[in-house]
């Protein structure tokens, strides 16, 4: 069984005509015959009913048909890959960032994307770390930036850099020490990302597990709700430094460093783990990952995990 028996199978079974089938094919109807001859003995099965008024498919070639729709549009995107130029390949890959990635990465990813291969179509997608391992598996995403990746099956995961999670406040909010301990946090208005989140997740873990409770007084989905509440002098936060880098150039906030181990999270480059990845989306994963060598130099962000 080949493609080219399927095509002329499928072909047959669409026209319920084999002479109308042959002329829409540009092939000869004696040729198109044969063909599905050789098919129904190499499978052992009787594939079409044939009559005057026709053909048509028996059970086994209905569940044929079914598949063989599948098996050609497979074979038509892989030719359609192959056929991309190298170089300047084209189409559209969908990336998932985190809020607080996708402030640092996510224009200069746009900007090398533009000059290097206008014809990928960019498309940058921001949502909670939580939803961006289902966005991936579901298929919806590319390619993905994901805190904490659990190893899912179907699912390839490359490390990038260890983050670490700071205390942000306002510039006249006084630390008690520095590094500041959990003692001292839980003795501090809160301001944390609405459950679940990897970051509040971590933040709860550590307190519980010192036996260390916090009051939150206000939480939000958004880190720019976060950062207007800390702005406001609600609370302070914990986040990584990409989310506040623009505020802490500015010196509108500050940062301190948590003395706990939990005050980390890695991140990591997730993909679906399938043979066939198209040469766009492959362009897309070298630039993210040649932007976090260079954006990770910055001492603020974390430790390469690679």
């Amino acid at each position: 069984m080949d493609l080219r028996q399927l095509r002329y199978f499928v072909k047959v079974v669409e026209f319920g005509n084999v002479t109308r089938a042959s002329e829409v094919l540009h092939v000869a109807q004696p040729a198109v015959s044969q063909q599905i001859r050789n098919l129904e003995s190499e499978l052992g099965m009787q594939l079409l009913e044939r009559s005057t008024q026709g053909v048509a498919p028996t059970a086994a070639g209905q569940t044929l048909h079914r598949h063989a729709l599948d098996l050609l549009r497979q074979a038509d995107r892989t030719r359609d890959l192959l056929l991309q130029d190298a170089e300047m390949p084209q189409g559209k890959v969908s990336v998932g960032l985190p809020s607080s990635t996708s402030r640092v990465l996510a224009i200069p990813l746009a900007r090398t994307i533009r000059d290097r291969y206008p014809g990928i179509v960019l498309e940058l997608i921001e949502v909670p770390t939580a939803d961006l391992a289902e966005l991936i598996g579901s298929g919806r995403v590319d390619l993905a930036v994901v805190a904490d990746a659990v190893q899912t099956r179907g699912v390839h995961a490359a490390p990038l850099l260890s983050e670490e999670l700071y205390l942000i406040a306002w510039p006249e909010f006084e630390w008690p020490e520095e590094p500041v301990s959990l003692a001292a946090l839980a003795r501090m208005p809160m301001i944390l990302p609405s459950a679940p989140n990897t970051i509040r997740s971590r933040v709860e873990w550590a307190l519980r597990e010192a036996g260390l409770s916090c009051e939150i007084l206000f939480e939000a989905s958004s880190t720019a709700l976060l950062f207007a509440a800390v702005l406001a002098r609600l609370g302070v936060t914990i986040l990584p430094w990409t989310a506040a880098h623009v505020e802490l150039d500015e010196h509108k906030l500050k940062l301190a460093h948590v003395d706990h181990r939990l005050f980390k999270r890695d991140l990591s480059l997730c993909w679906r783990d399938t043979a066939l990845v198209s040469n766009s989306v492959q362009k897309v994963k070298g630039v993210m990952l040649e932007l976090f060598e260079r954006l990770s130099r910055r001492p603020e962000w974390g430790a390469p995990l690679r």
